[in-house]
């Protein structure tokens, strides 16, 4: 009797442990936990990623408008470069062909216009009969026009009537000193070659009409 009531508790004891959940014979089971957002703390966590991807795009099309930028800086500044050496290595050029065939001074030219003497004109720079005159290409410019026409006068009215007289000689000497002023004017605009050549003409013609050198 004494066995059976000692017998009892036990299997009360063992029945309450076989009824807690878990495993058997370890400790009680608890499940995993689980956090449940509710509906506003989701809309909060969607609008802070929004804000966020909207911040990461802003940034990087800022960083490529200043990478852009400063492309298009570096490729004007290498242009810049470019036309620079360009102009400079130009500027040597020019200076090391003047250096090397200087142009004559204004005072050479007129030097050399006058040391030589009058020559004769040739046949098909003055035609003795008719008048007509041949002009050296810079004495043919429009600016020498109103001379040309006066002096072209002059020498058919000598071709005509075998000489001038005192008035036209006058009209003559002043009409080319006129047009020799007028070509000294633009020596510095003129090749010098072409320079020499009206001035020797001028010269050779004002001698052959008016027996007189140019002034």
């Amino acid at each position: 009797m004494k066995l059976i009531l000692f017998s009892i508790p036990f299997l009360l004891l063992a029945g309450t442990a076989s009824a807690q959940p878990g495993y058997p014979g370890g400790p009680p089971y608890y499940g995993s936990y689980t956090n449940t957002a509710t509906a506003e703390q989701g809309a909060l966590n969607g609008m802070a990623n929004l804000t966020s991807a909207r911040g990461s795009y802003n940034l990087q099309t800022s960083q490529a408008a200043v990478y852009a930028t400063q492309a298009q800086s570096n490729e004007i500044a290498n242009h810049q470069q470019y036309a620079d050496t360009y102009f400079q290595m130009r500027e040597t050029r020019d200076a090391y062909v003047a250096k090397k065939n200087p142009r004559p001074t204004e005072e050479q030219l007129v030097y050399l216009a006058r040391s030589s003497a009058p020559k004769p004109l040739a046949p098909d720079q003055v035609n003795a009969v008719s008048g007509e005159v041949q002009w050296p290409t810079l004495l043919q410019y429009p600016s020498f026009e109103s001379e040309r026409e006066e002096l072209s006068t002059l020498l058919e009215k000598k071709a005509t009537h075998g000489g001038l007289g005192y008035q036209d000689v006058n009209t003559f000497i002043q009409t080319a000193d006129e047009m020799n002023a007028k070509l000294k004017g633009g020596i510095k605009k003129v090749p010098p070659q072409q320079y020499v050549q009206a001035s020797t003409f001028l010269k050779s013609l004002l001698y052959a009409t008016c027996q007189v050198d140019l002034q």
